[in-house]
């Protein structure tokens, strides 16, 4: 079986959308895992959000929830304003129709079938099966038996790396392969510990001149892969229009949409 992992469309619409639907159609019996991050960055994240609500009910997709999403509903829900550093304007715009105040867009939104469809998913952190382990964000790499929801939606370096002040790749703790959104990868740098698996470089640098934001591999001889998946499109770079990936049975990357 197939795997096919979509994430961190942020309000890309249609260009996302088009990009799953093709790889729906060449692996047709494909799991599908939806990373989130589904809003936030560009105009569309109602259209982006339909499509996914529309996903959500067939029985061999996984929908997972983002921190955007999750800064929604901490909006909606306790008022807390972070979510208006994070794209939120846009957001109530495309869901709403035109901007309105922070209190009557938290009664509006409440009243709509995207926070009803949100806040459904709130618990689904990740998917995960014999072979893989699909998260948004990650989780604390030296204590991978602890699931902190903090960490699930929002890790960066406590996920990448054995030393986060030498920015060195940590090995992958789990007999399993392991795909992660949430981070754009032309902002990934980090050096390889001995024994690095065949055909990786000795480090990836950041792209701060060509924002190139490809799937990235980490792995070590003798272990399961980690990929990181982010093509950038909160940050609305030109032609980024996400990094749909899909993967083999055994963990390998077959193809990407992007």
């Amino acid at each position: 079986m197939e795997y096919i992992f979509a994430s961190d469309p942020h309000g890309t619409g249609k260009a996302w959308i088009n990009l799953v639907k093709q790889a729906q159609t060449d692996y047709p019996d494909a799991k599908l895992v939806l990373g989130g991050d589904y809003i936030d960055g560009r105009k569309y994240s109602k259209e982006t959000l339909d499509f996914v609500m529309e996903q959500a009910a067939n029985p061999n997709v996984e929908v997972l929830l983002g921190n955007h999403e999750d800064m929604l509903l901490n909006f909606v829900e306790k008022g807390d304003d972070l979510w208006f550093l994070n794209g939120a304007k846009k957001t109530i715009r495309s869901l709403l129709g035109r901007g309105y105040s922070q209190n009557k867009a938290k009664a509006l939104l409440k009243a709509t079938p995207y926070y009803q469809f949100i806040a459904s998913i709130r618990d689904n952190l990740s998917y995960e099966d014999n072979n893989f382990l699909f998260i948004h964000a990650g989780f604390d790499i030296k204590h991978p038996e602890k699931r902190d929801r903090e960490l699930l939606l929002w890790a960066r370096d406590e996920y990448f790396y054995e030393d986060m002040i030498r920015r060195t790749f940590a090995h992958n703790p789990l007999n399993k392969t392991i795909v992660t959104g949430h981070t754009p990868t032309c902002i990934i740098d980090g050096k390889f510990l001995a024994g690095r698996a065949d055909g990786l470089p000795e480090e990836y640098k950041e792209d701060l001149i060509n924002y190139a934001c490809p799937v990235l591999r980490v792995q070590y001889k003798g272990e399961k892969a980690r990929y990181l998946t982010d093509n950038g499109c909160h940050g609305d770079l030109p032609s980024h229009n996400g990094n749909v990936a899909v993967f083999d049975e055994n963990g390998a990357l077959i193809k990407v949409y992007s």
